[in-house]
């Protein structure tokens, strides 16, 4: 009868540790289980190429001189490091195609202090273990990290650890990275075994029981006792297997050889996802705390029992069962959610639809409280996340991380995070607290594709269904109808061409103090159509007023223009106000000019319209220090200089040695800017940032976020963000930042209002 499984096609990662930095942790035996092992793999047909072996072992256990090796020819060895498991682990099965990898491992295992089991690696010092989670490790096996095909090249693994799960001499730990934040193949069958259960020992056979070439330890010599059954099948039936070792272990205990006990874990084996026996892992507090408030939810067997049947139709989750028991426990139920991915928020939204479950008002919002804390960085159900990864993933969306960019909040989770999955957990674990007032990250990055994709005619109603349905059962479905408004109305911002108001106002004193001069001003609007400037009326303009008489009259002037609508479609056209000012008075507060806005008096021109400042009688020519920041695209602080306003000569010294950099940010507690902005305006520094006086004393916030993540190309919409968003704490003293920016080519031709009547028409 042919093997289901080619052993040609099969592949093998075998780690053995024997020595360790700390030479007091050295141990005698995993070597010779490894070899043993891999004689069994080779002698079922696998070849020895296929084979990975890292290994640390101890000199005793190498064949010396003359003695015949115990290795195949071919079998390809590495250290057992950290840095070397960690990094096979998340590249080095990348490309795997074939039907079946084997993982054996052998050295020490332990219990540390969270509860977790963990497999200690070869560099383990004396002050640091580095370890391996054993959690981590089976969820990179059934990532697509795993196999070509995103996963789908290594449809069955099969896993073997003989390691202790006792507690620590010390809790020095140091877990490595082995790639768990990738999509996971749910699919793919998952069969593991432990030499042990929770507390106990792994233990080494007696040297009565030890023979040449063989395996040293109980577990694995029982294990290959089993698998090596005469018929040379790589993949006999583990579940036979398995029972078979049980059956052994309960004679060695018998005889007194040993008291451990083999665990196992089966994940969707065979298509069934199913396990008995004990947790290889002890409940958190956390865990034990959500078990003792689920007794009083689900009070007897049968509703544990329709609790656990509906939940593996939510979630492909293992709940084991402890032998001879008919249902699993409270305890079992929520340790199985809790480490199956998007587990506890599923468990958590079944309970308030179970028949057989006894939820109140109370009891409820204690359970929800007690699974946040359980998984703070999760509160998507399985359902929620894999339709959310699948809508993200539909052709015709614009790039989700691209479009995370635009919202300032939302820029560190796109930085940080890879992949698009990777960006969804990022804004997932950012939480989802509904007594906070604030819109979750998440919402507002659907919301924000959503708008983006809608406006290039993009099909998104399952988007925006996914949205509506999951904030309506977190508690936020009105707020999420509201930001998706304002996000659609950004977006068609952000698509649709600007009209530019260019507003020049003149003094009729140089020297007077910022706002108290008397000014006169007259206006232009370029259309984004017809592309060349149109001189507005200005009948409170044409005689030199105070600045509250100026500011009325500009805002009656504003107001009509800031929904202006595109001609024959339902489109809007963003407004830009772009302000000419002479060098005395680049201070004045012209982005607080004061316009009705949507029925709402005294609202901040910046808050609603992208508001420019420029030096009306700029003569230096700066073209060269613009197009050199133009033709370097990446964002970053290689565009900056941040100078302290009153060091006049450090700030002139600066400007020399850099004569490409084209954006200076002012600091320091200088009280006038002027003479600082007059020298960079003279040096022909297209961009300038700095913050206002309030009430004699300046702002020192720092604007990291600006230098290094915005192109100074994009600044005017990101300090217009900035200012629209002033009221919130996470924008608050941000309201005083002025922008001076200078850009010939959005506004073409390059216009001199001064003489408007002068400039042909293209």
């Amino acid at each position: 009868m042919p093997h289901a499984i080619d052993p040609t096609r099969t592949h093998a990662l075998v780690v053995a540790v024997e020595s360790y930095e700390d030479s007091d942790w050295n141990v005698a035996g995993p070597y010779a289980d490894a070899c043993a092992f891999i004689s069994w793999l080779t002698k079922c047909g696998v070849p020895s190429a296929n084979v990975t072996l890292l290994a640390s072992p101890l000199p005793a256990s190498l064949p010396g001189p003359g003695e015949a090796p115990v290795l195949p020819e071919g079998v390809r060895t590495q250290t057992a490091c950290s840095a070397v498991v960690s990094r096979h682990l998340q590249e080095g099965m990348r490309h795997l195609e074939g039907d079946l990898l084997w993982v054996f491992w052998s050295g020490h295992g332990l219990v540390d202090s969270s509860g977790s089991h963990v497999l200690v690696l070869s560099d383990s010092s004396l002050d640091t273990k580095r370890v391996v989670d054993v959690d981590a490790l089976q969820l990179a096996l059934q990532s697509t990290r795993l196999g070509a095909r995103e996963g789908r090249g290594v449809p069955k693994v099969a896993v073997a650890v003989n390691a202790c799960q006792n507690q620590p001499r010390e809790d020095w730990i140091s877990k490595i990275e082995v790639g768990v934040r990738h999509a996971y193949v749910t699919e793919r069958g998952l069969f593991v075994m432990h030499a042990c259960s929770t507390g106990q020992r792994a233990r080494v056979a007696p040297r009565g029981r030890q023979a040449q070439g063989a395996a040293a330890s109980l577990f694995p010599q029982a294990l290959l006792q089993f698998l090596d059954d005469g018929t040379h099948n790589v993949l006999p039936d583990l579940h036979q297997v398995s029972d078979s070792i049980d059956a052994e272990f309960d004679v060695l205990r018998k005889e007194r050889l040993t008291w451990q006990k083999p665990s196992l874990l089966r994940r969707n084996w065979q298509g069934r996802t199913i396990a008995t026996g004990e947790f290889l892992m002890p409940p958190t507090v956390e865990e034990q705390r959500l078990a003792t408030l689920l007794d009083v939810v689900l009070p007897d067997g049968a509703a544990r029992a329709a609790c656990v049947t509906q939940l593996g139709e939510r979630i492909p989750i293992v709940v084991p069962v402890s032998v001879g028991a008919r249902e699993a426990t409270s305890q079992q139920i929520v340790t199985a959610a809790a480490r199956t991915p998007h587990g506890v928020p599923t468990l958590l939204d079944l309970l308030t639809v179970l028949p057989e479950a006894r939820v109140g008002a109370d009891i409820l919002r204690t359970v929800r409280e007690a699974g946040r804390d359980l998984r703070p960085n999760e509160f998507l159900t399985s359902q929620e996340h894999s339709l959310l990864i699948e809508l993200l993933s539909a052709p015709g969306l614009p790039d989700p991380r691209a479009t995370a960019l635009y919202d300032r909040r939302l820029r560190h989770h796109a930085a940080a995070a890879g992949a698009t999955d990777a960006l969804v957990r990022s804004l997932e674990a950012a939480g989802c607290r509904k007594d906070t007032g604030a819109i979750p990250p998440l919402f507002r990055f659907t919301s924000l594709l959503a708008a983006e994709a809608e406006t290039q005619e993009s099909d998104v109603a399952g988007l925006i269904e996914w949205g509506a349905d999951t904030a309506r059962r977190t508690g936020h479905g009105r707020a999420v109808d509201s930001w998706l408004g304002v996000a659609r109305h950004e977006a068609a911002r952000r698509c649709g061409d600007k009209a530019w108001l260019l507003v020049h106002l003149d003094v009729d004193d140089p020297e007077a103090p910022t706002g108290r001069a008397r000014y006169v001003h007259s206006a232009w609007l370029v259309d984004p159509v017809t592309r060349y400037p149109q001189a507005l009326p200005c009948e409170w303009g044409r005689e030199f007023s105070t600045w509250r008489h100026t500011q009325l009259a500009l805002a009656e002037l504003i107001e009509p223009l800031i929904d202006i609508r595109r001609d024959g479609t339902h489109g809007h056209v963003a407004l830009g106000v772009e302000f000419f000012l002479p060098p005395s008075q680049l201070e004045l507060q012209v982005e607080r000019i004061p316009v009705c806005h949507r029925e709402v008096d005294n609202v901040p021109l910046g808050q609603i319209a992208t508001v420019v400042v420029r030096c009306a009688t700029r003569r230096t020519s700066w073209h060269d220090r613009w197009n050199a920041c133009r033709q370097d695209n990446a964002p970053g602080d290689h565009h900056w200089l941040r100078q302290d306003a009153n060091d006049l000569a450090a700030l002139k010294a600066a400007l020399d040695r850099a004569p490409h950099v084209s954006c200076v940010e002012l600091t320091g507690s200088w009280p006038e800017f002027t003479p600082a902005l007059t020298y960079c305006t003279e040096a022909g520094v297209p961009v300038m940032t700095w913050h206002r006086r309030i009430d004699g004393s300046r702002c020192t916030n720092d604007l990291t976020d600006l230098r290094t993540v915005v192109h100074p190309c994009r600044l005017p919409e990101e300090v217009r963000q900035l200012r629209s968003e002033a009221d919130e704490a996470a924008a608050r003293g941000r309201n005083d930042l002025v922008l001076l920016w200078d850009d010939p080519g959005r506004v073409p031709p390059r216009i001199r209002p001064r003489v408007p009547g002068r400039i042909s028409r293209p």
